[in-house]
C-alpha cells in the first residue's frame, strides 16, 4: 500500500475542488483521460487511450440535524479504455496510477464510503476509505496520479502492506508542534468489496504518523516518521494490486506472518513568490524500509522537485522531476537467480501541466524505468493526460 496516501492523513483534509454546495450537501466530480504509449522497450508501441470518473459527495450531518461534528463521504469511480501498465517491458511497478484502480485494462467501478467525526481538532474516519485518493490532498507532491506524477513510485509509492481501499478507522490528531495519526484495518484487499463479513480473520493491519511541519529558511517544510504493521501471512507470489511479481515465485516458501514498514518522508518548500502566493517550488524524497510479510519489497527512495511553471503569467501551472528507486528482499533475489536474475526497479518520470482553465488541466508527460528484470531492456513512455474538475 501506499505511505504516501498514510502521511496524508496526519493534514486535516479540506473537502478540495469545485464543488457544488447546499446546506447539507457538497457534491463534485472529475473527469480524467490518458493517451500513452511506450516508445522504447518490449511489447507493442501503439497509443493506448482510457479514462477515469470520479464523483464525490459529502453531507453534513450536523446540518442534516444529526450530533456535532458528524459528515458522511461516498466516493464513487469508474474505470474504462487501456492503458500502458504492462506494455514496454517486464515492469514491477505501474507506470499508470490513475488507470491501475479498481482494475487495470479493464471496465470497472467501485464505491468508497466513511463516517467522520471531528472533535475539536481531531478527526475520525471510519468505514471503506480509499488510501489513494488520500494521497491527493499531500502538500508539495500529492495528486494521485490524476494530477502530477503518473507512476506509482513516484504518485504514492507502496509498502504493500494493504490495498487502495481498506475497511476500518484512521485518528488524525494534533499534540503540541506534531500531527498524529493511527489507524487500524482489515487486511484484506477491498476493491469492489461492500459487505463487512469475515472481518479480521486473516490478521490485522495497523499504522502510526507522526508529522513536524518545521521552516528552513523561512520555508515551510513537512517531515513525517511513519510505522506499518501486519499480523497477516502473505505469499510471496501473491497477486498485489500495486505491483507485478516476478514470475517463479510461487514455489518459493511462505514467511512467516507479520511484518513491518518504517519510512521517512519530507516534503520542503524551497521558494515562494511573495507577489503570488500561488507559485512556489518545493523538494520531496522518502526512504522506506520493510521486514517480513510480504517479504517482497525490502527499500524504497524517492526524490525530486516540483512546483510552478517558469512563466511568471501562468501562475498556476505545475512542472516535476522525479525518481524513484525500489530494491527486492535479498531472499527474492535469491529464490530467482537461477530462474529470472533480477535487480532494483528504478526511473524517472517529468511532467509539465498547463492550466488551461479554472477547470481544465493538461498534462504532458516521460517516464524512463529501468526493470526489475535483468535482462529486459530500459523501457520510455510518453503521454497526454486532461483532467476536468466539475
Amino acid at each position: 500500500m501506499r505511505g504516501a496516501a498514510f502521511a496524508s492523513i496526519t493534514f486535516l483534509l479540506a473537502w478540495p475542488g469545485h464543488a457544488q454546495t447546499s446546506e447539507v450537501l457538497a457534491t463534485r466530480g472529475e473527469w480524467t483521460q490518458i493517451v500513452s504509449a511506450a516508445v522504447a522497450g518490449l511489447g507493442d508501441r501503439a497509443p493506448r487511450y482510457g479514462g477515469r470518473i470520479d464523483g464525490f459527495m459529502q453531507i453534513d450531518g450536523e446540518k442534516a440535524g444529526l450530533w456535532k461534528g458528524v459528515s458522511f463521504e461516498l466516493h464513487g469511480e469508474f474505470v474504462y479504455g487501456k492503458n500502458v501498465n504492462r506494455v514496454g517491458s517486464l515492469l514491477l511497478l505501474p507506470v499508470n496510477t490513475a488507470l491501475n484502480f479498481p482494475r487495470s485494462n479493464s471496465e470497472a467501478a467501485d464505491v468508497s464510503f466513511s463516517v467522520v467525526q471531528k472533535i475539536g481538532r481531531a478527526r475520525i474516519q471510519a468505514g471503506k476509505i480509499n488510501l489513494l485518493e488520500q494521497s491527493t490532498a499531500i502538500p508539495v507532491v500529492g495528486g494521485g496520479g490524476k494530477d502530477g506524477f503518473q507512476h506509482i513510485g513516484l504518485a504514492s509509492p507502496p509498502a504493500l502492506l494493504a490495498s487502495p481501499k481498506v475497511f476500518g478507522a484512521l485518528l488524525s490528531a494534533p499534540a503540541g508542534r506534531l500531527r498524529l495519526g493511527l489507524g487500524i484495518w482489515t487486511p484484506e484487499d477491498w476493491t469492489q468489496r461492500y459487505v463487512p463479513d469475515g472481518l479480521f480473520e486473516n490478521g490485522v493491519n495497523a499504522m502510526f504518523v507522526a508529522t513536524l511541519p518545521a521552516k528552513i529558511g523561512g520555508q515551510q517544510g513537512f517531515h513525517t516518521l511513519s510505522l506499518f504493521l501486519t499480523s497477516r501471512k502473505s505469499k510471496l507470489g501473491e497477486s498485489f494490486p500495486d505491483l507485478r511479481p516476478p514470475p517463479g515465485l510461487e514455489g518459493v516458501a511462505t514467511p512467516a506472518a507479520g511484518g513491518a514498514h518504517v519510512k521517512y518522508t519530507v516534503q520542503q518548500f524551497l521558494w515562494r513568490d511573495p507577489a503570488n502566493p500561488k507559485r512556489s517550488w518545493g523538494f520531496f524524497g522518502h526512504f522506506g524500509a520493510s521486514r517480513g510479510t510480504p517479504d517482497i519489497l525490502g527499500w524504497s527512495m524517492t526524490a525530486g522537485f516540483t512546483g510552478s511553471g517558469p512563466i511568471a503569467t501562468r501562475p498556476d501551472d505545475r512542472l516535476g522531476i522525479g525518481y524513484f528507486r525500489f530494491s527486492l528482499t535479498p531472499r527474492v533475489e535469491n529464490a530467482l537467480t537461477e530462474i529470472l536474475p533480477v535487480r532494483d526497479e528504478q526511473g524517472a518520470e517529468l511532467y509539465y501541466t498547463a492550466q488551461v482553465s479554472p477547470h481544465l488541466r493538461l498534462t504532458a508527460n516521460a517516464q524512463l524505468v529501468d526493470p526489475v528484470i535483468k535482462e529486459a531492456p530500459p523501457a520510455a513512455f510518453v503521454g497526454l493526460r486532461a483532467k476536468v474538475d466539475f
